[in-house]
This record gives C-alpha cells, sequence and structure tokens, in this order.
C-alpha cells in the first residue's frame, strides 16, 4: 500500500508539472479577468513549487549537486535557484509572482522592483467606442507581467517556464511520459483492490 499523501495521491514532479499544463489552459482559455486572474496565480506557485517537488524525489547526491546544500540545510531554495539559473531562467520571475500571491507582498529574497503583474480586459480588434464592432471582435481576460514599463501576456512567461521545466526533468531523469488524462484499466483496478 503506497504512503498517504496530503496532495490528492500526487507526489511526483511530473504530477505538478502536468498540473501546471493544465493551469497553462486554464489562463489561456478563460474569458472572465478573475478566472484568469486565478488560473495565473495558480501557473506561478506550480511553476515556482516544483523546486520542492524536485528536490523531494531525486537522492542526496543530486540534491547537493541542484541545490549546493544538503538535505535539511539553509538556503537550499536560493542555491537551487543559483546553481540552476542558467536551465531555468524564468524561474525567478515566478519566484517573484508566486512569493508575492502567497504573502501580497514579497517577503524572502532580492525583490525586482522593475516587475509587476496584472490583469485587463483586451479588445481586438481595437475599436472606437460608440461605433459598431469592427468584423472579427473579441473582447478577453488578460494576465500581464510588466518589465520596466513594457507588459507582456504572462501566459508567454509560463509557457516558456513549462518547456524550461520539462528540459529539466528530463535532463534529470524525472519525466515520465504519461497521458495527463490517463485512467487504470479494469485490470490495475482490479490488482489494486
Amino acid at each position: 500500500m503506497e504512503k498517504p499523501t496530503k496532495t490528492f495521491g500526487m507526489d511526483e514532479p511530473i504530477h505538478l508539472y502536468r498540473k501546471l499544463l493544465y493551469d497553462i489552459e486554464r489562463l489561456r482559455v478563460e474569458e472572465a479577468s478573475r478566472a484568469a486572474q486565478y488560473a495565473a496565480f495558480d501557473c506561478a506557485v506550480d511553476a515556482f513549487h516544483l523546486i520542492d517537488w524536485v528536490l523531494h524525489a531525486v537522492d542526496d547526491e543530486a540534491h547537493q549537486r541542484l541545490t549546493g546544500k544538503g538535505r535539511g540545510k539553509h538556503g537550499v531554495i536560493p542555491g537551487f535557484i543559483t546553481t540552476n539559473a542558467i536551465r531555468l531562467p524564468d524561474l525567478e520571475l515566478c519566484r517573484q509572482i508566486a512569493n508575492s500571491v502567497k504573502h501580497v507582498v514579497m517577503t524572502f529574497g532580492p525583490k525586482m522592483d522593475n516587475m509587476s503583474t496584472g490583469s485587463t480586459v483586451r479588445f481586438e480588434p481595437p475599436f472606437v467606442a460608440y461605433q459598431p464592432f469592427p468584423p472579427g471582435f473579441r473582447m478577453f481576460a488578460w494576465a500581464y507581467i510588466e518589465l520596466d514599463g513594457t507588459k507582456y501576456a504572462v501566459i508567454e512567461l509560463f509557457e516558456r517556464m513549462v518547456r524550461e521545466w520539462e528540459v529539466f526533468l528530463r535532463q534529470e531523469g524525472l519525466f515520465v511520459e504519461e497521458s495527463p488524462d490517463w485512467e487504470p484499466d479494469d485490470e490495475e483496478l482490479e490488482d489494486e483492490a
């Protein structure tokens, strides 16, 4: 029998990676501003906290290599970020967002004063009020990240991050090929009974 979890039976990095994919898709299709905000929150938390899931899954030697620190030592997360900055270049942006989402403001590590996030409603193509909508007009929720005064769709950050994590997980032997919609077949259910 498997050890009980507090994560609904998900306990491997690939599980949180697949949740990140799921939340990115939620962000992509959301039409309401609040729903897009919720999905963006989840993407940031998933993307950043994959660190914890990876460090939980690896052996002591890999933990040391990935963090520069032994298990249980102070500074493991900053060590991971620094050690893997080339492999996961967008992780620091996700850390900034995830930490702010959790605590409302940044509570640890360096703060990027040149970065913020927000959401609004976008119109494509643009239109002039009190005139008929142009052909192909659509209105949609847009969650963004602002860096040095320029706004970008935050989904672009999360899509890059998920690609970075996939490469990382594959390189570390933690990527498991499996359909995200996998369902156990009857034989597997009988084996568990």
